[in-house]
């Protein structure tokens, strides 16, 4: 969890919701995904999707690390 933790803070600027938010996108993959190696990229992937899903869903505002600071955006 803590590597695609820190995989999703690379798109996603940090917020209080993240962590919980990416754990229960990961605990969903692990459920469903069976593979490991290069394939591993792929599920974190798949694990920050449904955390942005599950933030839009609770009405989280996440936002990239580039916009964090960014006013007008």
């Amino acid at each position: 969890m803590e590597d695609t933790l820190e995989q999703a803070r690379e798109e996603i600027a940090d917020h209080p919701d993240l962590p919980r938010l990416v754990a229960d996108g990961c605990a969903r993959v692990a459920d469903k995904w069976e593979s490991y190696n290069d394939e591993l990229w792929e599920a974190r992937r798949w694990a920050i999707s449904l955390a942005k899903s599950y933030a839009a869903d609770e009405g989280i505002p996440l936002v990239s690390p580039d916009d964090e600071h960014d006013p007008n955006k």
